[in-house]
């Protein structure tokens, strides 16, 4: 494992190569957000990964240019993992996702000033102050700039990075896309910054849209982009790189090839010294000498400036408005925004408001398949366009968009009157997502042995949090195992049904419930005791019901966690 060589992605259509081949690999690199709030499958595979791999986290939502307030909880969901997996670099974007608690879901561009330069460094020396170690912070592909500007990108990213103590990601790529699409050379941005502050670099393909580049990660890298590397390689050394494919991902060996023509360049340099390493700024000490400005440091344990945030959210404000949809207050962009290769800034800030909605739509298909079966793709995706704009996404995980969509179907009239059954399928497909990431509790085998001949009536249970039990009114569970088939069906008869929702290792069952042990388990799922519990079942079903048998598969299914007297 060398971590001066050369990783690739980890992504999911390859976990079971990567786990049954262990090919020959110097580290690979997760996306950070895909692995903090999940205790299933993804987090099992990455933990497999990295007793054989060096791994570096890298991520998407930590948002470090908004003028929103930091997210607490987020920054404690990436402590947690950072300290589990102990990687050998974290990394995120200098950019900005979010703005009001409203998440945009993309690396949005900072105007290149000198106070938004020191507001985003006083905010990454809270984060590193808070995660004990030092970040990167990677340069973004952007297809509009800001009239505010008054640095080029190179030296306000620079700026950032001797102003904090972080180190760079120099994602390459990216830096040609922006020459192309904001007219400089870029070996001249190599030339500008500095040998020892950069850490990683990002190689990846694009898309040429004609007039202008997109980055989309999902092509061979280019020509151009080898020919950077190798000077950015010459100026900078053996710098940890990493090839990136996240769209139309094509066979491991296929990003294994691209590693090792990579690998080819990245050993064939000297290289110059020093390089930046995690270790150069430990806890606690001061950040690398900033440039000589008439300007006061602003220290991460002081309140951030008043004046650069009120500036920021302004311009946040306003971008904001032309990419989530039903925003209405719309301003005039040509006050914030440069015209682009021709084009007028509202036409090029489509791409980021088409991208929105693209994201959304791609987090339902994935969380809602069986819905988007039954709907059909067409109107799928205008059911997706209507979401987004009804609501807006507050989440950094991209996955927890759907989080209303069920009540969003129930409220159409459409649906109701043509496809009532699509809400019921959507909280069975939701409460099948929520089971398949949640952490589950190891089983206190003590529990069980110790309340032996308790009095059964003041027994609890705390069931697993990957438990859940729906009750619909239509055939869900049949509904949901027929997504795969080639046509929908014409007709859907009502049927009510209950269901228990589970996971088991890393897999999540689905078994039909009667209507009795539904409502039993939802009792002591609410904290009731089991006499309490089957009291209340009595009220409503005077037949002898077999909770013995029912606590019996229970616990043979795994999904009570322990067992305690209710006082």
């Amino acid at each position: 494992m060398n971590p001066q060589g050369v990783g690739v992605g980890l992504r999911t259509e390859h976990f079971s190569h990567i786990t049954s081949q262990w090919p020959a690999m110097d580290w690979f690199e997760a996306i950070s957000e895909n692995f903090m709030d999940t205790g299933g499958r993804p987090l099992r595979i990455l933990e497999q990964v990295r007793a054989r791999y060096l791994l570096a986290l890298h991520g998407v939502g930590l948002s470090i240019g908004s003028a929103d307030p930091l997210d607490q909880p987020y920054l404690e969901r990436l402590k947690k993992l950072v300290d589990r997996i102990e990687p050998f670099i974290v990394s995120d974007h200098l950019c900005w996702s979010s703005v009001d608690g409203k998440n945009l879901h993309d690396l949005l561009p900072l105007p290149y000033t000198e106070e938004a330069a020191d507001y985003v460094a006083a905010r990454v020396r809270q984060v590193q102050d808070f995660l004990g170690r030092p970040i990167l912070l990677e340069n973004v592909s952007t297809y509009v700039t800001y009239k505010h500007s008054a640095m080029p990108e190179w030296e306000f990213i620079t700026a950032v990075a001797k102003r904090s103590g972080c180190g760079i990601l120099l994602d390459l790529n990216n830096i040609y896309v922006n020459a192309v699409n904001h007219r400089f050379d870029p070996f001249d941005y190599l030339k500008r910054v500095p040998a020892g502050l950069v850490g990683q670099f990002h190689l990846a393909g694009h898309t040429d849209m004609g007039d202008f580049l997109f980055d989309t990660h999902g092509s061979p890298v280019i020509d151009p982009v080898w020919k950077l590397y190798e000077e950015a390689v010459s100026r900078y050394g053996q710098v940890p790189t990493l090839i990136e494919w996240d769209a139309d991902i094509p066979e491991f060996s296929r990003l294994a090839e691209e590693a090792e023509k990579a690998r080819q360049i990245l050993n064939f340099s000297t290289g110059v010294r020093p390089l930046w390493k995690s270790e150069s700024y430990p806890q606690g000490s001061d950040p690398a000498p900033r440039e000589s400005r008439d300007q006061v440091w602003v220290d991460s344990s002081a309140p951030l400036g008043m004046t650069e945030r009120a500036n920021l959210i302004e311009i946040q404000r306003q971008f904001k408005s032309y990419i989530e949809p039903g925003d209405s207050e719309k301003t005039n962009l040509s006050d914030l925004l440069n015209p682009q290769g021709g084009s007028d800034p509202e036409e090029r800030i489509q791409v980021y408001s088409n991208g929105y909605i693209a994201r959304i739509h791609e987090s339902l298909c994935e969380s809602y398949e069986a819905v988007r079966h039954y709907a059909g793709k067409e109107a799928f995706m205008d059911l997706a366009e209507k979401y987004a704009a009804r609501f807006p996404s507050e989440n950094y995980n991209l996955s927890k968009a759907g989080l209303f969509f069920s009540n969003f179907l129930e409220s159409l009239p459409e649906v109701v009157q043509n496809q009532p059954f699509l809400p019921d399928l959507a909280r069975l497909e939701w409460g099948i997502a929520q089971a398949f990431h949640a952490f589950d509790q190891p089983r206190d085998k003590a529990s069980f042995s110790a309340l032996t001949g308790a009095d059964p009536a003041l027994l609890g249970m705390r069931f697993q949090p990957s438990v859940r039990v729906l009750r619909a009114w239509w055939p869900v569970l049949d509904l949901w195992r027929g997504r795969k088939e080639d046509r929908p069906r014409s007709s859907v008869e009502k049927a009510a049904t209950t269901v228990l929702i589970f996971r088991k290792g890393t897999e999540v069952f689905c078994e039909m419930l009667d209507q009795a042990q539904g409502e039993l388990l939802e009792s002591l799922l609410s904290g009731a005791a089991l006499g309490q519990a089957c009291e209340k079942l009595l009220l409503s079903h005077e037949e002898e019901l077999p909770v013995d048998q029912w606590f019996a598969q229970w616990v043979a299914s795994g999904i009570i966690q322990r067992i305690f007297l209710v006082k």
